[in-house]
């Protein structure tokens, strides 16, 4: 597993921005002959543009590995259309894969190197870094571009929505935009975790209390479990090392400019997802 550099203070945790969570929604939309051929148009555009992106500008360019990539796509593929049928299925893997390549992008403007995404079914996918930033405002530039990257993945498909009304786009783009909320959650390896390290130690705690209001709200979930307890050796790190370099070198600017662009983002994403969520009710009603 790789580790970040090691601060004064003792070792940083594993480096792990990359896990995507949610949960599913009702496919609800695509059902009947209409349904199937929007589907199918809708689907044989994505995968063109994702295999365009994969052969031109995307996995080549980056000299990433393709075959485990594509191996996991089909597996966790399999996975979520037996449950929730395969427009749910190509709508979440291609919002997945918007944001891990923001992730993937980044790490790679910074001189640094990545994996290709590895998709985990129903836990979503991981990226891993072969390298390390050496102060806490370059993680949190990597850990802002997924959102970024996943947020504009999203609208993009709300767009297409409201020029074609094809249900499937509207679908795809609640998908995303509840997708990257959930991951700007301020919490151990999530990307708002990583974003506000910047910011605060106190706002792990914050995250913590996120996701007890999460639990209350959305109901329990193995996942939500999951990420607490992975989160804790992140959060102790965090207060421990509060005082290095790594931290401490950050400027005060640099700070304020990352807390309010997660807060900028988070409060976009939490009005999308509940408009797209709204238009959702009234075409399953």
């Amino acid at each position: 597993m790789s580790q970040f550099p090691q601060p004064p203070g003792g070792p940083e945790p594993p480096y792990r921005p990359f896990q995507q969570y949610y949960e599913p929604v009702p496919p609800g939309p695509g059902r009947g002959r209409q349904g199937r051929r929007g589907f199918s148009g809708a689907v044989a555009s994505g995968f063109m543009a994702v295999l365009a992106f994969l052969k031109y500008g995307g996995i080549l360019l980056l000299k990433l590995p393709l075959l485990p990539t594509l191996l996991s796509l089909a597996v966790s593929f399999g996975a979520y259309a037996v449950f929730f049928g395969p427009g749910f299925a190509f709508g979440i893997l291609l919002m997945i894969f918007i944001h891990e390549m923001g992730h993937v992008v980044e790490i790679r403007r910074q001189g640094m190197r990545a994996t290709a995404p590895l998709f985990i079914p129903f836990m979503g996918a991981a990226i891993f870094q072969r390298s390390h930033p050496t102060n806490a405002l370059r993680q949190a530039e990597i850990g802002i571009a997924g959102p970024i990257a996943g947020t504009i993945g999203a609208t993009a498909s709300f767009a297409l929505y409201g020029a074609t009304q094809n249900p499937l786009f509207l679908l795809w783009a609640y998908l995303g935009f509840f997708v990257n909320l959930f991951n700007l959650i301020p919490l151990g390896m999530l990307d708002g975790g990583w974003v506000l390290a910047v910011a605060s130690k106190w706002f792990q705690v914050f995250g913590l209390i996120a996701m007890v209001l999460a639990v209350m709200f959305i109901g329990f979930s193995p996942i939500i479990l999951i990420i607490a307890i992975i989160a804790i050796p992140t959060v102790i790190a965090r207060f421990r090392n509060d005082q290095s370099p790594y931290y401490q070198s950050v400027p005060i600017s640099a700070r304020w400019a990352m807390g309010l662009a997660w807060l900028f983002l988070t409060g976009y994403l939490a009005y999308a997802a509940l408009q797209a969520h709204d238009l959702l009710s009234g075409l399953v009603r």
